[in-house]
């Protein structure tokens, strides 16, 4: 009969069981109990000390009470929103037994109104980070619920959206806009209605056009900002005459700006890439490229010029050359290139739009400071620019960088346009 070997053993050592992990069960229907509690005990009985007072006192309470925050962020501020626990639908969770009464969609649409809440936001999440989070989850819950809401539901969800990064409480904009591009819903306008609620909030006060651009661009949707709304408004005729109708001019002016700046930023990459090619694209097709791009995004001759002359200089290598070289150089590439500023300089604005940029780039790259009055004379002897429009630039069209620099430079030259007209006369 066999008998089972003994397993040898360390004297001294107790060897402990592996407890198991113990799981506790999620209650976030008493802790909303607990914090509608907190807050109507910390209230006055009659209201008369006002809700900022009142949130005050709540916002001591919550500090003072031992409860899960870390585990139930969302339902804290859901309770603040709604006044309880949010179901589907935005609708309250039927089993939990208390509500508050006082809270942000239960009060008027105002501004005003709904400014307190955030002050109190501001506090909790300063005292507990950790809290950001629950409100960022709260706001992407109520935004996929927006058709749930009437006009008056969604204009408090704007102001709300508006003062979230009016109060800069850490929220990370992507995820909340990210939600409000669902298609449904952009489809149904709804999210255009809050959208123009939150830029007409977010301008009203103490925040600047630069504050919601910041925004907008850490949100990755600086670029996409039709994409809010419906199918039938997204050109950019039909969605800025909505933002006009709804006294956000300036946005609808940055936002143009925006555009040709795009555009611009393409047809500089299409006329760089084409003009430091090896070898490089004949100068007939490079005309042909700026054209092209110029048709289709309407720009007009004075940013053609200043992108292409850009674009040329970055095809010119300036690195280890001396004063004569560089001048040497510069003169060759502009002369081969000559037709592509010719074809541009149809007029004034536009040649000294192309004066202005070769002195702010003369200016700013030390090495080209002695060239600018030789770039001048041969633009003039090739007649991409008029004397009428060198004259006006030394009289008083100059840029302001380098502008005493570069007069007392080229003042031979125009001495000598003078002369050369007293001559004619």
């Amino acid at each position: 009969m066999s008998t089972k070997e003994e397993k040898p053993t360390l004297a001294g050592v107790n060897v402990k069981t592996r407890k198991r992990n113990i799981v506790i069960p999620e209650d976030p229907g008493s802790f909303a109990d607990a914090i509608v509690t907190l807050c109507q005990d910390a209230a006055s009985d009659d209201g008369s000390a006002g809700l900022e007072a009142d949130l005050e006192a709540a916002a001591k309470a919550l500090d003072g009470a031992e409860l899960e925050y870390s585990r139930y962020g969302d339902v804290l501020f859901q309770v603040f929103f709604a006044g309880g626990r949010l179901g589907t639908g935005a609708q309250l969770a039927a089993e939990d037994k208390m509500r508050l009464a006082t809270n942000i969609l239960a009060a008027d649409a105002t501004r005003e109104a709904i400014n307190p809440y955030f002050k109190l936001f501001q506090t909790l999440t300063r005292r507990r980070p950790f809290l950001i989070r629950g409100l960022e989850n709260t706001l992407v819950k109520l935004m996929l619920s927006l058709e749930f809401f009437d006009d008056v539901g969604r204009k408090k969800l704007g102001i709300a959206l508006a003062l979230t990064f009016s109060w800069k409480i850490g929220v990370v904009p992507g995820n909340i806009f990210a939600a409000l591009l669902n298609d449904r819903l952009v489809a149904k306008g709804t999210v255009l209605e809050v959208m123009i609620v939150f830029f007409q909030e977010f301008l009203a006060k103490d925040t600047t056009l630069d504050d919601l651009v910041s925004i907008l661009v850490k949100a990755n949707i600086a670029n996409r900002l039709m994409d809010f709304a419906p199918p039938n408004k997204r050109t950019p005729h039909e969605f800025h005459l909505v933002l006009k109708n709804a006294g956000l001019n300036s946005l609808v002016e940055w936002d143009v700006q925006r555009e040709i700046d795009l555009r611009v930023s393409e047809l500089q990459d299409a006329l760089t890439e084409a003009i430091t090619a090896d070898p490089p694209l004949a100068v007939a097709e490079v005309l042909n490229i700026a054209k092209s791009k110029k048709q289709e995004s309407n720009l007009p001759d004075g940013e053609v010029l200043r992108v292409s002359w850009l674009a040329l200089m970055k095809s010119i290598n300036l690195t280890g050359k001396n004063q004569q070289q560089i001048t040497q150089a510069l003169m060759q590439k502009l002369k081969s290139h000559g037709k592509l500023f010719a074809t541009f300089a149809t007029n004034a604005k536009a040649e000294l739009a192309l004066l202005n940029t070769i002195q702010v780039f003369c200016y700013e790259d030390t090495r080209m400071l002695k060239c600018f009055t030789d770039i001048v004379k041969l633009l003039y002897n090739a007649e991409i620019v008029g004397e009428d429009t060198v004259q006006h630039w030394y009289k008083k069209g100059s840029h302001t960088k380098g502008r005493a620099v570069f007069l007392k430079d080229i003042e031979p030259f125009m001495k000598w346009l003078e002369e050369a007209e007293e001559d004619d006369d």
